[in-house]
């Protein structure tokens, strides 16, 4: 390894990290399956609950909404 040559001489070399290299392998990607995402989600934003967030949380407005929704079948009619 040289580390005595200028930075101008590597300046024009992809690195590991560039789109360039990294779009190489992107077009292989299949989306993921819809109940892998959900459960993801609810998972991330269960373990969010009990922090202490400012008033303004969209992560804990998130879990609101979810919570009222996938109660909704449970509560009472009247």
């Amino acid at each position: 390894m040289d580390f005595y040559r200028p930075l101008s001489d590597t300046a024009d070399r992809p690195s590991i990290g560039t789109p360039a290299v990294i779009e190489r392998h992107v077009h292989n990607l299949k989306a993921a399956p819809l109940t892998d995402v959900m459960h993801e989600q609810l998972e991330y934003l269960i373990g969010h609950f009990g922090r202490n967030c400012p008033p303004d949380c969209i992560d804990c407005d998130r879990l609101q909404q979810v919570r009222h929704w996938l109660l909704m079948p449970f509560r009472s009619g009247s």
